[in-house]
């Protein structure tokens, strides 16, 4: 499978997944994000600039992400290391306008207006299929700045 695929099966089957940053006192830290979109060009998501997630993106603009989706019996997991870029609040309804979350996360229309979109856009990736035993990298690189 392309990159591509493995990026929709993060947004389409998983949607919520741990991302890992580093923080103030270079040390990891982690919370679950919500996958706003995940295609060719990379992973949007969107945070509050009050957040300490923003402020260490900010400060060491590269992720890790996992996320498992579990159906069926069935269990895929999707891991990604990467580099990001904010994008800025103009990009919110572009971005993720399908993205039924956005309200749940930001209910408030005043607190939605000062959330942040931000892309993985340059990643490797890893696809695990635990009960079928297939395992594969994964690269990417958006196009669009």
């Amino acid at each position: 499978m392309s990159a591509e695929k493995y990026l929709a099966i993060l947004q389409d089957k998983v949607g919520v997944a741990v991302f890992g940053t580093v923080n103030e006192d270079q040390k990891p830290d982690s919370r679950y994000i919500n996958i706003g979109v995940a295609n060719d060009q990379g992973v949007f998501f969107m945070t509050s600039p009050t957040s300490k997630f923003y402020s260490q993106l900010m400060n060491h603009p590269f992720v890790s992400i996992t996320g498992m989706a579990k159906a069926d019996g069935e269990m895929e997991v999707i891991r990604i290391k990467g580099e990001v870029r904010v994008l800025g609040q103009e990009k919110l309804e572009e971005v993720l306008k399908d993205n039924p979350y956005v309200k749940d996360v930001y209910p408030d229309e005043e607190k939605r207006k000062d959330a942040q979109v931000f892309q993985v856009f340059k990643g490797t990736g890893n696809y695990m299929h635990l009960q079928k035993r297939f395992n594969e990298d994964f690269t990417f690189e958006s196009t669009n700045g």
